[in-house]
C-alpha cells in the first residue's frame, strides 16, 4: 500500500548500497525494476515526478504488434511486439484486452489495401493467432455503421489490443514492490555520484513533495540505469554524452462515444499525407490519433497544437461524414513524446522503433523502443549489466511480471467490475472490495470507472497531487468534460481525508490541477 506512511518509510531507507538504481518511473523503468526484483536483487526505482508522468500515460493506449512498422521493414520490432502482445493478453488479468481493427478499403486505396493484406499476413507469420482476413462491404458496414461507405469495396480485419497505460505502469511497479523492490515517486535525481576514476557509482536524489527530511539523499549502487525516455539525453549530459534522441510528439483527441460511435477500432489513412491513424474505443470514449512530429524539449509538458487539432478532425470528417465533429465536441486532448533513436530518417514515421543500450562512464542508458516490448527491453538492459550484479544472473523477457489475483467465488470471476479491477490492481483487488463503500462501486457514468477507485487511489497509490489522481490513476482528466472539474465537490468528499489535505491544501491543488489541465489537456486556443 503506497500511502503516506510508505513514503516516509521508503525515504528513510534509501541511504544504502543498492545492486541497481533505476532512474525513471515510466513503463521502461517499471519493467526493469520488476524483473530485477523478481531475481531477488536490491533494486530501487526513482521517479522525479509521478509514476507514468511522461510518455507512459500519454500513449495511444495500445499494446500492438506495430503493423504500420512493416512498411519500413522493421520486422524484428514487429516480431517482438506480436510475441509480447500475446503474452500480456494472457498474463495481465484483462488489463490488456484484444481489440478488433478494421481497415476499410475504397476504390481509390486498393494499393494500400494490398499492402495491409501483406502486413496482416506478416502478422500471422510472426506469431499472431487471431482470425485475420478480408471483409465484404456489408460486413464492414455492419461492424462500423458510422463509417463513410461511399466507394467502399470491402476491408481487412486484424487484431491488436488496448490498455490503460498508466495503470499498467502502476501494476508492474506494485508487483515489483511485492517481489521485494523499493520504488518512490517525486524523488528527483539531481546529480550523479562518481568514483575517483570518474565512473558513476550513485545518485543524489531530492524530495519533490517538500514533506520529507532530509530533503536530499545520496544513494550508491553497483549499477545505475537511465530509463528516463525522452529525457535520457539530459541525464547523459552529466557524463558528457552527445545527443542521440529524436523526440517525436504524438497527439490525440478524446471524444464522446455518441459523437463517434464505434465498437471496433479503425485504421484510417489521412487524406492529406496518407499516414495511418487510428480511431479506438477506450474506456467509454473514442480516441483519435496519433500525429508524429518532431518536438523540442522546451516546456515541462507536451500539448497538442492547433495544426494537430485540425489534422485529426480532418481525418474524422472524411471517415465519418454523418457525424460531423468540431472542436467543441472534444472532451480532452493529450500528447506524448516518443524517445526515438535518431538516424536522420527523412520523416519521423520512417525512424525505427528499435531500442538501444549504451554505457558512458558507468551510466547505463536504455531508450527507444515502445510500450509493448517493455519486458524485452528490461531483459536486454539487465543482461547488459549482469557482470556487475551479484551471482551474474540471467534475465528472460518471457518471465511473468504479474502476481495474479484469485477470485474467492465464481460470482467474483464472472463479475465485470471484479475482472476490471483485478486487471488494474492485481492482488489488491480483494482489499479494494473489502474496504469500498458499496454505493461507491457504481460506475461514473458514462465511463466504467467507479467512485470507489478515487478513494482507493487516494489512500493507496502514491498520490501527491490532484493531477496524479485525476490524470494518471482514475483518468477523469481524460474522460470527463473539463477534466472532471464539475465533479470536484463529490470527489473532494471521497479523497480529501484519505489524502490528509487541509481545506487550504485542497484549494491549492484544485488551482494547480485546473492550470495543468487547461494548458496541456484542453482544446488549444
Amino acid at each position: 500500500m503506497l500511502d503516506k506512511a510508505w513514503r516516509e518509510r521508503t525515504w528513510s531507507e534509501l541511504d544504502q548500497l543498492w545492486d541497481i538504481i533505476v532512474i525513471g518511473g515510466g513503463i521502461t523503468g517499471a519493467g526493469i525494476f520488476n524483473m530485477a526484483a523478481q531475481k531477488g536483487l536490491k533494486v530501487v526505482l526513482l521517479e522525479g515526478r509521478d509514476f507514468a508522468f511522461g510518455t507512459s500515460s500519454r500513449s495511444s493506449k495500445l499494446v500492438h504488434g506495430g503493423i504500420r512498422y512493416l512498411r519500413n521493414r522493421q520486422f524484428k520490432v514487429v516480431r517482438e511486439s506480436v510475441t509480447e502482445r500475446e503474452r500480456l493478453i494472457r498474463e495481465s488479468d484483462s488489463l490488456v484486452d484484444p481489440l478488433a481493427f478494421i481497415f476499410p478499403s475504397y476504390k481509390d486505396n486498393t494499393h494500400d489495401t494490398r499492402m495491409m493484406r501483406i502486413g496482416v499476413a506478416a502478422y500471422d507469420l510472426l506469431g499472431s493467432k487471431w482470425q485475420h482476413g478480408d471483409l465484404e462491404p456489408q460486413e464492414v458496414r455492419k461492424a462500423l455503421p458510422a463509417l463513410n461507405t461511399e466507394n467502399l469495396i470491402g476491408g481487412v480485419k486484424y487484431f491488436d489490443s488496448r490498455v490503460d497505460d498508466s495503470q499498467l505502469v502502476l501494476r508492474v511497479i506494485n508487483d515489483g514492490i511485492r517481489f521485494g523492490g523499493t520504488a518512490i515517486n517525486y524523488a528527483k535525481v539531481v546529480n550523479l555520484c562518481k568514483s575517483k576514476n570518474g565512473k558513476v557509482e550513485g545518485v543524489v536524489v531530492r524530495d519533490e513533495t517538500g514533506t520529507l527530511s532530509p530533503s536530499s539523499i545520496e544513494l550508491l549502487g553497483n549499477v545505475v540505469i537511465n530509463a528516463t525516455g525522452p529525457w535520457s539525453d539530459e541525464l547523459r549530459e552529466k557524463v558528457g554524452g552527445a545527443p542521440k534522441l529524436r523526440r517525436l510528439r504524438g497527439s490525440h483527441l478524446v471524444l464522446p462515444r455518441e459523437n463517434l460511435p464505434i465498437e471496433a477500432a479503425i485504421t484510417l489513412l489521412h487524406p492529406r499525407d496518407n499516414r495511418a491513424l487510428f480511431a479506438i474505443p477506450w474506456e467509454g470514449r473514442t480516441i483519435i490519433g496519433t500525429t508524429d512530429l518532431d518536438h523540442d524539449l522546451h516546456e515541462d509538458e507536451t500539448r497538442i497544437t492547433r495544426d494537430e487539432l485540425t489534422y485529426l478532425l480532418e481525418v474524422a470528417e472524411q471517415a465519418f461524414p454523418d457525424y460531423p465533429l468540431t472542436e467543441s465536441d472534444v472532451i480532452a486532448t493529450f500528447s506524448g513524446l516518443r524517445p526515438i533513436i535518431n538516424t536522420n530518417a527523412p520523416t519521423p514515421s520512417q525512424e525505427s522503433r528499435a531500442h538501444a543500450i549504451w554505457e558512458e562512464d558507468g551510466l547505463v542508458t536504455i531508450t527507444g523502443g515502445k510500450l509493448t516490448i517493455f519486458r524485452v527491453m528490461a531483459a536486454d538492459v539487465l543482461n547488459f549489466c549482469r557482470e556487475r550484479l551479484p551471482d551474474e544472473p540471467g534475465f528472460d523477457h518471457a518471465a511473468p511480471c504479474f502476481i495474479h489475483p484469485v477470485p474467492e467465488t465464481q460470482a467474483d470471476a464472472e463479475n465485470p467490475t471484479w475482472k476490471m479491477m483485478a486487471g488494474r490492481l492485481g492482488q489488491d483487488v480483494d482489499p479494494f472490495f473489502e474496504t469500498a463503500n458499496p454505493e461507491d462501486l457504481t460506475p461514473i457514468s458514462p465511463i466504467p470507472q467507479t467512485w470507489a477507485e478515487l478513494t482507493w487511489a487516494a489512500r493507496n497509490e502514491a498520490v501527491a497531487h490532484l493531477d496524479d489522481l485525476l490524470l494518471r490513476r482514475v483518468r477523469l482528466g481524460l474522460l470527463m468534460p473539463r477534466g472532471g472539474m464539475d465533479m470536484l465537490d463529490p470527489i473532494r468528499g471521497l479523497v480529501q481525508k484519505p489524502l490528509g489535505w487541509t481545506d487550504k491544501t485542497w484549494q491549492e491543488e484544485v488551482q494547480r490541477y485546473q492550470a495543468i489541465w487547461e494548458k496541456n489537456y484542453a482544446v488549444p486556443d
